[in-house]
């Protein structure tokens, strides 16, 4: 085990450091761009880059980046109200918890249901809730509270803005949660069906065994890795969607504050949220490789 993450860990500093590499050449070619005279020479651009890269390196290591990552955003909104890294954790939490306590029950209903005529429309909506992009689901929700308020005179929820209230988080959590409910209940349905066409599922039912025991004790087991990695596939798609999520509704995040970065050119701090957003993602999948081979012995066999 330890010499797995030491393995693990070397990988994501390599990792770390073609992320910052990465950053420093994108935006570097945007400044390019901008120059009356713009070089071609991605030679240069690649050299350029590295020491750059060498440089934030060296003042990572010496604890000398100490920019904020939380300052006024765009348009005159305010985007500094507490730290970006927590308020996108927080609602990234929130949304991919909330996924998992919709999505899982609806693949596992969808898989034991003896009313087999729910399946077909349930995957149909899972199928749209999979392929439906983020910025127009965030848009259609903000549409339609417009029209309620239009209609109505007063409104449900506000369609843009920072708080923590229900009222604030309602739309952006909706938004975020869509896709990973749509991935996990797929994902559920089909890892479920599957098992429970075993043999081991089967003879179980022949000694007598209900269903709810027989699903508890012997298939759940069993999909503890499959589920596992449905949520960190999950998490990607929220993480990858969460800058056009606080776009649209002003959620003063790392995903905002990328985006304003980005627009003011100012490269570290991109670097730094872009560094923050990768180690979350590999931070995470360490955790889960740590956990498969406590839940599953086999796979520390194999590595011996």
């Amino acid at each position: 085990m330890l010499r797995f993450i030491t393995r693990r860990v070397a990988f994501i500093l390599i990792v770390c450091i073609a992320i910052i590499f990465i950053a420093y050449l994108g935006m570097g070619m945007i400044r390019n761009s901008e120059v009356a005279n713009p070089s071609y020479d991605l030679v240069a651009q690649t050299k350029l880059a590295w020491q750059r890269s060498r440089v934030y390196i060296s003042s990572l290591v010496e604890g000398e980046i100490s920019f904020k990552i939380s300052q006024p955003g765009l348009s005159g909104i305010d985007t500094g109200r507490g730290n970006a890294f927590f308020n996108s954790m927080v609602l990234l939490a929130i949304a991919l918890g909330g996924s998992v306590l919709i999505g899982l029950p609806l693949g596992a209903f969808a898989a034991l249901t003896r009313h087999k005529r729910l399946v077909t429309p349930l995957l149909i909506l899972v199928l749209i809730g999979i392929s439906t992009p983020v910025f127009f689901s965030g848009f259609l929700l903000q549409q339609i509270e417009i029209l309620y308020l239009f209609f109505f005179g007063h409104s449900l929820v506000s369609v843009a803005g920072f708080g923590w209230d229900i009222d604030h988080m309602l739309l952006p959590i909706l938004v975020l949660a869509a896709r990973p409910i749509a991935y996990l209940a797929r994902h559920s349905f089909l890892a479920l069906d599957r098992v429970m066409e075993e043999n081991y599922i089967q003879t179980a039912y022949a000694k007598g065994l209900g269903q709810r025991y027989t699903v508890i004790v012997h298939a759940l087991r069993n999909l503890a890795i499959p589920i596992l990695t449905a949520i960190g596939v999950s998490l990607r798609f929220s993480l990858g969607s969460l800058p056009v999520v606080e776009f649209l509704f002003l959620w003063p995040g790392m995903g905002l504050r990328l985006l304003q970065a980005i627009n003011n050119r100012e490269a570290a701090v991109v670097v730094t949220l872009t560094l923050l957003i990768g180690l979350t993602i590999l931070g995470i999948n360490l955790i889960l490789d740590i956990t498969y081979r406590f839940i599953d012995p086999r796979i520390r066999d194999n590595e011996l």
